[in-house]
């Protein structure tokens, strides 16, 4: 991939959970050539109950989870970023993948795989 296709920040993303999303376990990792790390994760849906559980800043690869304790993510139809990673320096999209562990809704259900991505957003 050329250097038009770098980011230095990706949103892992659900796009549709008319059931929610009631926990999830997530892993992303980035193979790119050079130095590049994890600067940071930030949490975006099921802020309260996020936590990186391996990885995370100055690795290349990030293992994080949350539930929902509060009913907060009940029902979406909307796209909805479950967290954000920022990287060291711009990365090719291509070298950054994203892994599921576990993503069940309120039905406890198994969120199907075309409902997640990840977005570069910088």
């Amino acid at each position: 991939m050329s250097n038009e296709h770098t980011t230095t920040a990706v949103s892992v993303v659900v796009t549709d959970a008319p059931a929610g999303v009631r926990k999830y376990t997530a892993r992303v990792a980035c193979d790119a050539a050079g130095e590049a790390v994890i600067e940071a994760v930030e949490p975006g849906l099921l802020e309260r109950y996020f936590e990186v559980v391996d990885g995370g800043t100055g690795s290349a690869f990030v293992r994080a989870r949350a539930v929902d304790m509060t009913g907060e993510a009940g029902s979406l139809t909307d796209p909805a970023s479950l967290f954000t990673i920022r990287f060291s320096e711009a990365v090719p999209a291509e070298s950054i993948t994203l892994t599921f562990e576990t993503i069940q809704d309120h039905t406890e259900e198994t969120i199907p795989d075309e409902a997640v991505r990840f977005d570069a957003i910088e």
